[in-house]
């Protein structure tokens, strides 16, 4: 004979919190999404591929500005062009003899 089942306890299960992990390991954990995310490492020197360090993480915007505009550099990025239509599938009227469709030999005329 099966054994009934029991009740569940009330209420959702309790979760345990992620353990706090140390400033080094989060800039680990970052550095290695970011590499695998755009296959490139934030941590490695472009110039020399030695290793390098992050020093401070910026998030004010006056100060983003302050460095942007100190380095010359745009802090608003240039205006997009904006969307094209896409190229017309239709033929002009008259093609250069360049651009006209070649016919094959064995192919019948057309008309």
């Amino acid at each position: 004979m099966r054994l009934k089942a029991t009740p569940a306890a009330a209420g959702p299960p309790a979760i345990a919190p992620a353990p706090r992990l140390a400033p080094t390991e989060v800039a680990r954990r970052w550095a290695l999404l970011l590499q695998q995310i755009f296959e490139v490492d934030p941590l490695a020197c472009p110039t020399c591929r030695g290793a390098m360090r992050v020093v401070a993480f910026i998030t004010q915007s006056s100060v983003i500005d302050q460095i942007l505009t100190h380095l010359r550099t745009r802090a608003v990025p240039a205006p997009h062009p904006g969307a094209r239509s896409p190229p017309s599938t239709r033929a002009p009227a008259s093609r250069s003899p360049a651009r006209a469709p070649r016919l094959a030999a064995d192919a019948p005329s057309p008309g």
